[in-house]
């Protein structure tokens, strides 16, 4: 295995098209929850986890990341999108694409994978002339996507036909990110289990760095250190592992129940753990739902995925104050998280709206993490209306802006603006009873709205 590439291919479909039937025809070896084997899956007859399995592919340690179909896992299915390399969408020929053939394509497109195939399984049931009929409705949902021209392969697993096309379409786009194998170690673990004789093994995928046996290596954003006993890929035993490298590392200083999907094993002290974080996201356009400040979300950032609230931002004067909704398609916003997972700046970040029925897009979102504040202190304006009460020569009164003399004292120099845009400056208290003297850029009159703004700093906290 030392001489092959690795590389993560992600088996993606709606619930029932025959992903994990397709896997058990291309896998040469089972891991982790390969092939449902949670006793779960095996009662409801369904995916519920990432599965994993391995094929050789010409020069290509191709491990499969089969992600549960059901609309309700689409937790899982964003999970793997950030450990694969390229993908295979799978639509059954009798039943055509469905919603979450959609969401998938936008979960694919968001995470930055570039390369797709679909293969159209159960053709083996189907007549030749719905056949033609299927592959254009998949044709016309690529189109909006930026997979409009992946190639589409009939395939029956059952009766094992198009199979060797499928492979030989694979490995023509097939084309492995550049491995970052000199930084800091990162593996997002997707299974944590206890091994009788030996105690905690992990598995995941080498995003960067490397691992090797007597490393000391931390748990984020547990905060817990272990030394690397033993490393394994698919069974067999090694001494070290690089970036794009699926492993499972034996670390028994450890207790797997404290170990969660979306920690990570790494280099110590080298993630932030993060109960907020300021991203730079895009809204689907897909997404027909209101953004507004403080709406629940599912936030995905690297593997794991949290429940989260939103806050609008814009930027004034390099201060990034709080807005009530968002009303541009690209945009800032603070992310508040109800528990804390390990990040890094650049991270890709996906926003879900998992409280909407399946049959609407429920991918709100898309972007990275920009930064990771300890606290997250951002500002929120306060308005005060007043009016104008008198226009003179030289300056005009507004009243209203502050109940009384000691109170407009504090606005003396302050900027204002009218409802008509004009801008002026308080220039001094006028009386005992909170009037100002304001110079206006520009006329005003009696009556006219009047209001001053400013911003106050406020420390926000999920749920607070």
């Amino acid at each position: 295995m030392d001489n092959l590439v690795p590389v993560h291919v992600g088996l993606m479909g709606h619930i029932d098209h025959g992903k994990t039937a397709l896997a058990q025809v291309l896998s040469e070896k089972v891991s982790t929850a390969g092939l449902d084997k949670h006793p779960q899956a095996q009662k409801r007859g369904i995916t519920i986890d990432l599965g994993f399995t391995m094929f050789i592919l010409d020069n290509y340690l191709v491990t499969l990341v089969d992600a549960p179909g059901h609309a309700d896992l689409i937790r899982s299915v964003v999970a793997g999108a950030n450990i694969i390399d390229a993908a295979i969408l799978v639509v059954a020929a009798d039943e055509g694409p469905k919603v979450q053939t959609g969401e998938h394509l936008i979960v694919l497109q968001s995470m930055g994978v570039e390369k797709i195939l679909v293969a159209m399984t159960k053709t083996d049931i189907v007549a030749s002339s719905k056949l033609k009929n299927v592959e254009e409705k998949i044709r016309l949902i690529l189109a909006e996507t930026s997979f409009a021209d992946a190639e589409i392969v009939s395939v029956s697993a059952i009766k094992e036909e198009g199979i060797d096309r499928l492979r030989s379409t694979l490995l023509r786009i097939l084309s492995p990110r550049m491995r970052n194998k000199e930084s800091p170690l990162s593996v997002p673990i997707d299974h944590a289990f206890p091994v009788k004789g030996h105690g905690t093994v992990v598995t995941g995928t080498i995003q960067r760095g490397r691992i090797s046996l007597g490393d000391i290596v931390e748990i984020a954003p547990l905060g817990k250190a272990s030394r690397v006993r033993s490393i394994q890929t698919f069974g067999e035993n090694r001494e070290t592992a690089s970036a794009g490298d699926r492993v499972g590392v034996n670390i028994p200083e450890i207790d797997d129940t404290e170990i969660t999907r979306g920690d990570y094993l790494c280099a110590p002290l080298s993630m932030t753990r993060a109960t907020a974080f300021l991203a730079r996201l895009e809204i689907n356009p897909l997404y027909k739902g209101r953004i507004t400040k403080r709406m629940t979300v599912s936030v995905s950032a690297g593997m794991p995925v949290v429940t989260g609230q939103i806050l609008p931002l814009i930027v004034i004067d390099n201060t990034n104050v709080v807005q009530d909704k968002i009303v541009t398609l690209e945009f800032n916003a603070a992310l508040l998280l109800q528990k804390p997972i390990a990040l890094t700046k650049g991270t890709k970040v996906l926003l879900l709206r998992t409280d909407l029925p399946p049959t609407q897009m429920r991918i709100v979102a898309s972007g990275e993490v920009v930064d990771i504040p300890g606290k997250m202190i951002l500002s929120r304006p306060r308005t005060r209306v007043g009016s104008v009460q008198r226009v003179r020569e030289k300056d005009a009164l507004v009243e209203s802006l502050a109940s009384k003399k000691e109170v407009a004292e504090r606005l003396v120099g302050s900027k204002v603006t009218t409802a008509s845009g004009v801008v002026g400056v308080i220039k001094q208290t006028f009386g005992t009873r909170g009037v100002v003297s304001v110079e206006f850029k520009g006329s005003v009159k009696e009556s006219d709205t009047v209001t001053y703004q400013r911003l106050t700093e406020e420390e926000y906290k999920f749920g607070q």
